[in-house]
């Protein structure tokens, strides 16, 4: 009898110890249910207000395809993202305003990537003079190579491309006609601050000039530079023709902009709103390769008709005096790599 219940005894604690287990278990899924469920929450109930910033004029297409992403990324998270631009050097220059993007006081900046080398010198490869043999050599090289070239940038700088906005080749606006590779030896020309733009024209011969852009008008009345370079459609905007009616279609700088994040705050996004992010950044650089053949055109038909002489050079000499950019920024080997693999036979 004593044995019977001693093992009644057992059982029951053993039954007991399984009970006791089986609701801890329970529980226990629970809370991991429970933290699951708070973390989805928190993923998919984000709210911001976003800074965009940009030295460009509101009424430049680049600024007018910024406003474009911020509203489509307002659109597509239902409201939950919104933002601003401030055009025209509003939050200041760009050195200032990608300070911001890193103290988190601005979330976006808008500018040439070439223009980026005033902070970091990886963005040098992207004003290495005829760095593509042509626009479908471009396009090619950003749709098969998007993904890991922005990741290259990103772990370099720290800055998250999301998109690339196509622009028109640099040219240049000149009070004189060149007509060849010997005509440009010596030129007085206006270059911006960019590393790699004032190695290319002091590569081909030129007396390069840095200065800002509200001064080049004045400076070309006067005689202090005899030329300027730039994209035709800002050529024109800015009325520079009117005192160098010489267009010289050099082509030496394709001119390609991007919208800029910080990469630790773009990695601190919730992934459904850095999808949302990347596939309105592709819908821009399309839309942006349209509209950009359409300023070309428009371009080229007003200047004939303000009797702006267009001059197109043979490039054979232009080219070889630039070549050795490329071994000068081999540090940027693995984006040139990418680059010539893009080659369109």
């Amino acid at each position: 009898m004593l044995r019977k219940n001693r093992i009644l005894c057992i059982l029951l604690a053993l039954s007991m110890i399984l009970a006791m287990m089986t609701g801890c278990t329970q529980n226990s899924n629970k809370e991991e249910t429970s933290k699951e469920s708070e973390s989805a929450n928190e993923k998919s109930d984000y709210s911001y207000h976003w800074k965009l910033a940009t030295t460009e004029p509101q009424d430049y297409y680049m600024v007018q395809l910024s406003q474009k992403f911020i509203d489509e990324v307002n659109k597509r998270t239902g409201g939950k993202v919104t933002g601003e631009v401030f055009a025209s050097g509003q939050l200041g220059n760009l050195v200032g305003a990608l300070e911001g993007l890193d103290m988190g006081n601005v979330d976006i900046v808008m500018d040439g990537i070439s223009s980026l080398s005033e902070v970091n010198e990886m963005f040098n490869v992207f004003g290495i003079a005829y760095l593509y043999d042509s626009k479908e050599h471009q396009y090619n090289f950003w749709d098969n190579s998007f993904e890991e070239v922005t990741d290259i940038i990103a772990e370099g700088s720290g800055y998250r491309l999301v998109t690339v906005i196509d622009g028109l080749n640099r040219n240049v606006a000149c009070k004189k006609p060149l007509y060849n590779f010997q005509d440009f030896q010596g030129l007085k020309i206006r270059v911006p601050t960019v590393t790699s733009y004032m190695r290319v024209w002091e590569l081909l011969g030129t007396a390069p000039i840095a200065m800002s852009l509200n001064e080049v008008y004045s400076s070309l009345q006067t005689g202090v530079i005899e030329a300027q370079e730039n994209d035709i459609a800002m050529t024109n905007n800015l009325g520079f023709y009117e005192v160098a009616p010489y267009a010289v279609m050099s082509e030496h700088v394709p001119y390609e902009a991007s919208l800029y994040f910080s990469e630790k705050a773009f990695q601190s996004y919730p992934e459904e709103l850095q999808q949302i992010i990347l596939e309105v950044g592709k819908e821009i650089m399309l839309e942006s390769r349209e509209m950009i053949s359409n300023i070309e055109k428009e371009s080229l038909e007003k200047m004939e008709k303000d009797g702006v002489t267009i001059i197109r050079p043979d490039l054979t000499e232009f080219r070889e005096a630039t070549k050795s950019m490329r071994d000068e920024y081999s540090y940027a080997k693995p984006i040139l790599d990418l680059i010539d693999k893009a080659k369109v036979d």
